[in-house]
């Protein structure tokens, strides 16, 4: 995998929390809408019936549009796509050696600017930079081989 789309992966990954939180208030705001049992029932907590679907159950099974539904179950994957994407990506972060790791994570998901990161690492702006690259190019090549990050289509 090139340089560019690794670093165009990790700079995804730095916002993915974002985007999860964002996909699962959407979802919520879904269900409140369409599978609620409606306020004016009294749910008491007492045993209705065994092995036996409930009227509120059954009506909010029913009521949910198909649109609706459809676009649950893809807010769903995309959720869970977005989870194991990170997942993957930071098993392999784990993968490169300590400097790497630290300077690729510090610049990439963290954010921080080359002075601050030169600054914990003790060196030198340029060496972090170089540091940085070497660590690029072995993250590029474990994308490269993981399947889930190979076939992720970024977003723009």
């Amino acid at each position: 995998m090139e340089r560019w789309q690794t670093k165009k992966i990790l700079l995804f990954c730095r916002d993915i929390d974002g985007e999860i939180a964002i996909y699962r208030r959407i979802l919520q705001d879904f269900e409140d809408i369409y599978c609620a049992f409606g306020g004016g029932r009294a749910l008491d907590g007492m045993p209705r019936g065994r092995r036996k679907i409930s009227r509120p159950t059954e009506s909010a099974a029913l009521n949910v549009p198909e649109g609706a539904r459809a676009a649950m179950r893809d807010l769903r994957a995309r959720i869970d796509s977005f989870a194991a994407l990170k997942a993957a990506v930071l098993q392999e972060l784990s993968k490169l050696p300590l400097q790497q790791k630290r300077i690729v994570y510090d610049f990439h998901m963290s954010g921080l600017r080359w002075a601050r990161i030169s600054e914990r690492e003790h060196y030198s702006v340029s060496q972090c930079k170089n540091i940085r690259n070497r660590g690029l190019d072995s993250l590029g090549e474990g994308f490269s081989k993981n399947g889930r990050i190979a076939k992720f289509n970024c977003p723009d």
